[in-house]
């Protein structure tokens, strides 16, 4: 069973949270920004499962797919239902969920960026709902998984070269897949 390292304060530092601060070191990394739609989950499961082929990693790769169609999902809906920013500088248009992948020879860290502020709640399974589920499932294939915000106060960053993908203060949830 997973330990849930479920910070989510937003003023608790990012790398007391989440195994990203080692994460960074390691060799392998995947950025990929979809827009909130439904339609963007089945390319998150594609472009895990491709991207693990590729880093040789086909072992984790099951466990990796799921969760991150998992957490895309949630983010999905979580961006779909997100308290909208009121101020005159508040950017519109459709919400953006961002997927970060890191390895290293053994273990896979799943991350899933967006913008609602409110931290992840695993549901109740309900035999009457269809969905629910998924944070359970996470928990049940993933080593360790939990919730982060980017620092308000921190250049916008997601400890990935190149251009910056995250706004400081947008929620991550993560888990670590390791055989």
């Amino acid at each position: 069973m997973a330990r849930t390292d479920s910070v989510c304060d937003p003023s608790a530092p990012a790398q007391l949270a989440s195994p990203a601060a080692s994460a960074a070191r390691w060799p392998n990394h995947s950025i990929l920004e979809l827009g909130a739609l439904p339609s963007a989950v089945p390319c998150v499961r594609l472009h895990t499962t491709l991207v693990l082929r590729e880093w040789h990693l086909t072992e984790l790769a099951d466990a990796a797919e799921l969760v991150a169609s998992e957490l895309a999902t949630n983010a999905i809906q979580a961006s779909a239902s997100a308290p909208r920013a009121q101020a005159p500088q508040a950017v519109t248009g459709l919400s953006v969920v961002r997927l970060h992948l890191a390895a290293d020879r053994h273990q896979v860290l799943v991350e899933v960026g967006d913008n609602d502020p409110r931290p992840p709640t695993p549901a109740r399974p309900d035999p009457e709902r269809d969905g629910g589920r998924g944070l359970l499932l996470v928990e049940a294939v993933s080593d360790r998984w939990g919730c982060y915000y980017l620092n308000p106060a921190a250049s916008a960053t997601w400890r990935a070269p190149g251009p910056a993908l995250v706004q400081p203060g947008v929620k991550v949830v993560w888990a670590l897949i390791t055989p």
